[in-house]
C-alpha cells in the first residue's frame, strides 16, 4: 500500500469517527501535577455530576467523543490528586483542545475555544477574589451575624467584578448558549438582595431567570436559585409554599430538572425554621405527588412519600399530643400529660445522644429556654425522649451529664416503641414540639430560632 492511499484511509477514519461525534475533546498534557483527570457533566448544583471520562494525563493525549447529541452545559475536569477543578463549556458539535502543563493548571491553559478562554479568564477572576470569600467564613467562624442586606454590602465590591466580566463575555457569545444562560443567572443572583416586603424584587428575580430552560439544568445554579427566590418569603408555611407553588408552576413534569427541583423543595420544606412547616410539608406532598397526574416518580419512591403523607395528615390534624409513657433513667414510667400539668409550657425533645446536630442544638434549645423564661415570665417543662433504641443507658447519662441538661428536665426513652416515633413523625433528630398544660400542640416541629416568635404569638393571643 503507498504512502498517499494510506495517509487517504487514516484521514477517512478520523473523518469518520469525528463526523460520529457529537463533540470531541482532544487535551494534551505535559508534566502535569495530577497523573490523572476526570471529566464530569454538572447537573443541577455543584454536588450532583455525570461522569463521563478518565483522562490518563501521563500519556501526553486523550481525546474524548461523545456519539450522543447534547444538550450543552458546563463541564469541569476534577483533578483527584490536587483537589482542582477546572470549568468548561462544550455545546453540541464543539470541538475544543486543551493544553494542560505542570500544577497551575488555569494558569498555563491553552485552548482553540474562544468562549473557553474568556471562561477561562474569568475562573482567574474569580480565584484573585478567593479572599472575600475566605474573610467572610472567617467572620462566621468568629462568630458574627449577617442579615442578608449585610452580606450584600459585604460581597458588593467583588459582586460588581464578577457581573462586569460576565457581561463582557456574555456580549462575544451566542444568547442561546449554555455560558451565556449561567452566566445571565449567577448576574441575577449577585445583584439579588432578597427582602421579605419587596414583593416586586421577588417577581422581578423569577421573572429574570428561566428556571425550566434544558441547558440551565447542565449549569451548577439551579439550587442557588430556588433558595434565593425563597429567601425572599416570610418563614412561615403560608408564606413559602405560594413560592413554591410559583416554581412548580413553571416547570414540565417531563423535564429532566422536574425531580430534581422537587426534592430540593421537599429539603426546605422540612426546614425547621419555617413556622409550620409539618403544613407546609403536608401541602407539598399532598399537591404534588398524591394529586400530581404527572407521574414522575417511581413506584417505590411514590409509596414512601405516600405512606409518609399518611402518618404527616395524623399529625396535622391533632390539636392535642398523643400522651407518651416511658421509663426514665431510673427505669420508672413517666406520664408527658401528667407532667405537663406542672409548667406553662412543655418542650417535647426527640434527640439522638451520638447525633452532631443534637449535640450544638440541644443545648442551645436549653439556654435560649432558659433566658425566655426570664423575658416571658413563663415556665418550661423539657420532656426529652432518647430516640435510638441502640443507644446504651450509661452513654444516655453520659449525655445528658455533659451538656448539662437537668433543668426543669424529665428524660425517658423511646427504646423500640415505634407506635409513638410514628405518631410525632420522629424519624429524624433533634425534634422539638411545645404543648400547653393541657397536652395541647403550640408547634409543631419548631427551631431555637423560631422559639421566641412562638412564645411570643402564644402569650398575645386570646386563650
Amino acid at each position: 500500500m503507498n504512502i498517499k492511499r494510506l495517509a487517504l484511509l487514516i484521514f477517512l477514519s478520523y473523518l469518520f469517527k469525528t463526523s460520529n461525534a457529537q463533540f470531541e475533546l482532544k487535551i494534551k498534557s505535559s508534566n502535569t501535577y495530577d497523573s490523572i483527570a476526570y471529566l464530569r457533566g454538572v447537573i443541577f448544583d455543584d454536588k450532583n455530576f455525570i461522569p463521563k471520562d478518565t483522562l490518563e494525563l501521563y500519556k501526553g493525549t486523550n481525546t474524548v467523543r461523545n456519539s450522543k447529541a447534547i444538550i450543552g452545559g458546563i463541564y469541569f475536569l476534577y483533578f483527584p490528586k490536587s483537589k482542582k477543578r477546572l470549568y468548561l463549556t462544550i455545546e453540541n458539535n464543539d470541538n475544543i483542545s486543551l493544553s494542560l502543563s505542570n500544577a497551575d493548571y488555569l494558569n498555563n491553559i491553552r485552548t482553540n475555544s474562544i468562549k473557553n478562554d474568556s471562561f477561562f479568564a474569568y475562573q482567574r477572576l474569580e480565584n484573585s477574589l478567593s479572599n472575600i470569600d475566605s474573610g467572610y467564613d472567617l467572620e462566621i467562624k468568629q462568630g458574627k451575624k449577617f442579615n442578608l442586606s449585610q452580606k450584600a454590602i459585604y460581597f458588593e465590591a467583588k459582586n460588581k467584578q464578577l457581573i462586569s466580566a460576565r457581561s463582557a463575555i456574555m456580549k462575544t457569545i451566542k444568547p442561546t448558549s449554555a455560558l451565556y444562560i449561567y452566566f445571565d443567572a449567577l448576574n441575577a443572583l449577585d445583584a439579588s438582595v432578597p427582602n421579605k416586603r419587596k414583593f416586586d424584587e421577588r417577581l422581578k428575580f423569577m421573572q429574570a431567570i428561566d428556571i425550566d430552560a434544558p441547558k440551565i439544568f447542565f449549569t451548577p445554579v439551579l439550587r442557588p436559585i430556588l433558595t434565593e427566590y425563597l429567601s425572599y418569603y416570610p418563614l412561615q408555611a403560608d408564606s413559602i409554599v405560594k413560592g413554591v407553588d410559583t416554581i412548580m408552576r413553571k416547570l414540565d413534569c417531563k423535564g429532566k430538572a422536574y425531580p430534581f427541583i422537587f426534592d430540593q423543595l421537599t429539603k426546605i420544606l422540612k426546614n425547621r425554621e419555617i413556622q409550620n412547616n409539618t403544613n407546609a410539608y403536608f401541602y407539598f406532598i399532598n399537591k404534588y405527588v398524591k394529586e400530581n397526574k404527572c407521574k414522575f416518580l417511581d413506584p417505590k419512591q411514590e409509596k414512601q412519600f405516600l405512606d409518609e403523607l399518611n402518618q404527616l395528615k395524623q399529625l396535622t390534624a391533632q390539636d392535642t399530643s398523643v400522651n407518651i409513657i416511658l421509663k426514665d433513667t431510673a427505669g420508672v414510667n413517666q406520664n408527658l400529660h401528667e407532667y405537663a400539668k406542672s409548667y406553662d409550657l412543655t418542650l417535647i425533645t426527640f434527640f439522638d445522644p451520638s447525633c452532631e446536630h443534637c449535640k450544638v442544638e440541644l443545648p442551645r434549645m436549653d439556654s435560649t429556654i432558659k433566658l425566655l423564661e426570664k423575658q416571658l415570665v413563663l415556665t418550661i417543662g423539657k420532656f426529652t425522649i432518647c430516640n435510638d433504641m441502640g443507644t446504651q443507658p450509661a452513654f444516655w447519662k453520659s449525655f445528658i451529664n455533659e451538656y448539662h441538661l437537668d433543668y426543669n428536665y424529665l428524660h425517658v426513652s423511646l427504646g423500640t416503641n415505634n407506635e409513638i416515633r410514628k405518631a410525632y413523625d420522629a424519624y429524624s433528630n433533634p425534634l422539638f414540639y411545645l404543648i400547653d398544660k393541657n397536652g395541647k400542640f403550640i408547634s409543631k416541629k419548631l427551631s431555637v430560632n423560631t422559639l421566641k416568635k412562638t412564645l411570643i404569638n402564644y402569650i398575645q393571643s386570646p386563650k
